[in-house]
């Protein structure tokens, strides 16, 4: 076990990194950032002043990386998607351990690609499926594991996808096509919803899939009447749309709007610069948001049939008011339901001599998740990878892969499914 603090590289040099990476500016007796893989030069010259990395150990890719002696722990590796096993196999076959960011693969063969490395080379691979360590998600976990509502008849999970959201990732960003990040819309999005899924199921697993849907919005014929190309070019209709990116994007910024300026590497930008940017019809923010050609879907549903015949079933629709995650799990003594961004879920357990013949508990984690996107799981599992790579026993949240695999590749055959109109497919 070691006493000395962690020494951690990381790969990719983008936004999910940077959230772990900073804890180690918060804990420096846990773990240091000691070296930086990043095609973007301006990315590793950002991490080198921030964490104080020497020269010699950054990078401009992977294969310059392996090409020297070990000199850390483990690896955060933050690269898109389709680079993901790409570069996580040199990496485990140089010893080193990786936090992986989800999806850790983008289809079954690369899958089982790394968990055969991972086998092999006896290293571990933790993936970021933060939501695991959210108080809302932990304590469902426990009532479930204790019995408390018996044994589960049916788990129904929906993902609301914002409209702001939706249109900065998945329709005019990185995410609209698996030509550019490598996978759809339920395996970018949504595989840490059905991570959830299956990790509240643990023991029972999935063994038959079916999956629907398709592009309903972002199509051209949905369109305002007389909406043009670009929204700052020509555009006549921009003023009072709900997708205008002058709106979204510079004169009320929600949280994801940082995203673009980022992935089009803009560190620092004005205001009139940004109106320049978004002017431009070559620059990918600018375009119609129904104009955008999209190659993924903007909403999906699926079936699931567990092991004992339990169901289960979930909805990822995008485009909607507000973020919103909303589970309901019927089991043969109550029900939990609750909705994430509220903080809180209500118990109901079967009590015949009860007013109504049921009572109810109101479990609220909010002074543990205080408002947080992932319910600072972000945080937590970066410290569990910590204590992974310290020698010591993770917490029950760890995601490793062998685990990961099963959601992953339910995944996999809902989108197999989708494109057979819906057909089940087994797991």
């Amino acid at each position: 076990m070691s006493s000395r603090p962690i020494r951690i590289i990381i790969v990719g040099m983008g936004v999910r990194s940077m959230i772990y990476a900073r804890e180690a500016l918060a804990h420096p007796d846990l773990f240091q950032i000691v070296g930086v893989v990043d095609v973007n030069p301006e990315r590793v010259q950002t991490a080198r002043k921030t964490f104080g990395i020497p020269e010699e150990h950054c990078f401009s890719s992977v294969a310059e990386l392996v090409a020297v002696p070990k000199f850390a722990d483990g690896v955060i590796n933050g690269t898109m998607d389709q680079q993901h096993v790409p570069t996580s196999l040199p990496l485990l076959r140089h010893g080193y351990d990786i936090l992986l960011e989800k999806p850790f693969a983008v289809n079954m063969y690369e899958a089982e690609q790394l968990l055969t490395c991972e086998h092999v080379t006896d290293r571990h691979i933790m993936v970021c499926h933060v939501l695991r360590y959210a108080p809302f998600y932990r304590r469902i976990r426990e009532i479930l594991t204790a019995g408390e509502i018996g044994r589960v008849v049916d788990i129904r999970m929906a993902e609301q996808v914002s409209y702001f959201h939706e249109s900065v990732s998945y329709v005019r960003g990185k995410y609209a096509s698996p030509e550019i990040c490598g996978s759809g819309m339920l395996l970018s999005k949504s595989c840490h919803d059905i991570d959830i899924m299956t990790w509240l199921m643990r023991g029972n697993d999935p063994v038959s899939v079916s999956s629907v849907g398709n592009v309903f919005q972002f199509k051209p014929e949905m369109a305002p009447e007389g909406a043009g190309n670009y929204c700052l070019v020509d555009c006549p209709v921009e003023r009072t749309c709900p997708y205008s990116a002058r709106c979204l994007y510079i004169e009320h910024p929600q949280r994801w709007t940082g995203n673009i300026w980022h992935d089009i590497g803009y560190e620092k930008i004005s205001e009139e610069e940004k109106v320049a940017v978004l002017s431009d019809p070559e620059n990918p923010f600018s375009r119609c948001a129904y104009r955008c050609n999209l190659q993924i879907v903007d909403h999906q549903s699926m079936l699931v049939c567990f092991a004992d015949g339990a169901t289960g079933t979930f909805s990822m629709n995008g485009g909607s008011s507000a973020s919103g995650r909303h589970i309901h799990i019927t089991g043969t003594r109550g029900e939990i339901y609750g909705i994430f961004e509220e903080e809180c879920f209500k118990v109901h357990r079967i009590a015949p001599d009860a007013p109504g013949g049921r009572t109810t508990e109101v479990v609220d984690v909010s002074e543990d998740q205080h408002g947080n996107a992932h319910g600072g799981g972000d945080q937590a599992i970066i410290h569990d990878f910590v204590t992974l790579l310290q020698g010591r026993e993770p917490s029950p949240c760890c995601t490793t892969l062998d685990d990961s695999m099963t959601g992953h590749r339910l995944v996999f055959r809902a989108e197999e499914s989708r494109k057979r109109n819906g057909a089940m497919v087994t797991v």
